[in-house]
């Protein structure tokens, strides 16, 4: 053993199951494997691991030490870099291809260091010298255990961070899901109505078609009729390609996203719901604004999850406006409005996009909160609390921010702010 792991232990200062321990009681986890041609050196260096506490297996030659590789999975392989058949640096190669994780150690004769040393090129742990003494031997160990100890720690670390991000991927698909269930409800209405005008201009043109002496004018009533249906048809399957697309399931793909044909789109997604709500929605785009590169399905979720939250908000005001059942109203005075204006910030070389609305507001004590996962203050079954926290968590991913300003019964702004997408980036854009 190395004098680290021979001096003792304070068990009331170390953990259970610390580093230190791990790596100085080997009896209890780690298991070595010996791979040597000369029988006399293997059953030496056996027994001294196995009275150091090491679980050991040991083989004649390449081909079989590697088989007990494969089914025994070792931590840590010692080798000799020169033997018949397979030579060491061989085994060292087919060990990290069948377990890479485990340790090589190569153990050679002064004439052999170069072989040493092209082994630690590829990968090798450590190398020794022969003869080998146990204080060697044992060093060499210590730091084949750390190095396997802190590739392992990396590897499960690697495996925590992917986790994290498949399940935050996990939480924007059910927030984008949620999103799209409401899309669709509102949608049903929304080409309903188109339908069962194409319905009755059907109806309207049979009865033309079977009227005796069609005349020039029946003709061209009919001609109109035709171009009525088309343009009803169209509208519907322009809204059920806008919800295939938000709704289809891919990849990220960053792109010049013109952000005024974004809003303009995703109004055109809210448009019943904003209208069974009896809400105006006006929106101001500078018609100068600069592109960004961005996600145009994640930031498109992004403003559709704001202009409902906005609804929410004046539904939560204006009761009247919450019933979704009700026919659109045909006063001259709206239940609330809806505000989204977009615009550049010289400065910064910023696109703003302000969502405003003039709804209940939020109050001071819920502000810092806002954007918390989980967090809501919607009725049950209103929302989990993850439309927000996902909208921040987009806006982060493309480099930019958001902030909310707000005030009880004075309403609500959100504010988007992303990069500015310059001619330097469109060219390594363009190129890429």
């Amino acid at each position: 053993m190395s004098d680290s792991c021979k001096r003792p232990v304070n068990k009331g200062s170390v953990r259970a199951g610390t580093r230190e321990e791990r790596l100085c009681q080997p009896g209890g986890s780690w298991t070595i494997l010996v791979i040597d041609d000369e029988t006399d050196v293997r059953d030496v260096m056996v027994i001294s691991l196995e009275d150091a506490g090491y679980r050991t297996l040991s083989a004649p030659d390449g081909e079989t030490g590697l088989r007990l590789l494969e089914t025994r999975a070792p931590q840590i392989l010692i080798t000799d870099i020169k033997m018949p058949g397979m030579s060491g640096l061989e085994v060292l190669k087919k060990a990290h291809l069948i377990r890479p994780e485990t340790q090589v150690i190569v153990t050679t004769g002064f004439a052999d260091i170069k072989k040493a040393i092209t082994a630690l090129q590829y990968d090798a742990s450590d190398f020794i010298t022969k003869p080998v003494d146990d204080t060697t031997l044992h060093l060499a160990l210590k730091r084949a255990m750390e190095r396997y100890q802190n590739q392992k720690e990396l590897a499960d670390y690697t495996r925590l961070l992917e986790q994290t991000v498949l399940n935050q991927e996990k939480i924007l698909h059910q927030e984008k899901m949620m999103s799209l269930g409401r899309l669709a409800a509102s949608m049903v209405h929304e080409i309903n109505n188109p339908l069962s005008g194409i319905l009755n201009y059907i109806t309207l043109m049979i009865r033309l078609v079977e009227k005796p002496g069609w005349d020039g004018a029946g003709q061209n009533r009919f001609k109109e009729y035709l171009t009525i249906i088309h343009q009803e048809t169209r509208r519907c399957a322009d809204l059920v390609s806008g919800l295939l697309q938000f709704s289809r399931k891919s990849s990220l793909q960053f792109k010049p996203v013109d952000i005024c044909e974004l809003i303009e789109y995703s109004r055109m997604l809210c448009n019943h719901r904003l209208e069974l709500a009896d809400i105006v929605l006006k929106i101001t785009c500078e018609p100068t604004i600069p592109k960004v590169l961005g996600d145009i399905n994640q930031l498109q979720q992004c403003v559709i999850n704001l202009i409902f939250n906005a609804i929410d908000a004046i539904e939560g005001t204006h009761p009247a406006a919450s019933d979704s059942m009700k026919e659109p109203s045909l006063t001259a005075r709206p239940a609330g409005r809806i505000r989204i204006k977009a615009d550049i910030e010289d400065a910064d070389h910023q696109v703003c996009i302000r969502v405003s609305d003039d709804g209940k507001g939020i109050s001071p004590g819920d502000l810092p909160r806002i954007f918390e996962p989980f967090f809501t203050t919607k009725q049950d079954g209103h929302g989990v609390g993850l439309g927000l926290s996902t909208v921040y968590g987009i806006i982060e991913h493309h480099n930019g921010t958001i902030s909310v300003d707000s005030e009880p019964g004075q309403g609500t702004c959100f504010t988007i702010r992303l990069p500015a997408l310059d001619e330097t980036t469109k060219t390594k854009e363009s190129n890429s």
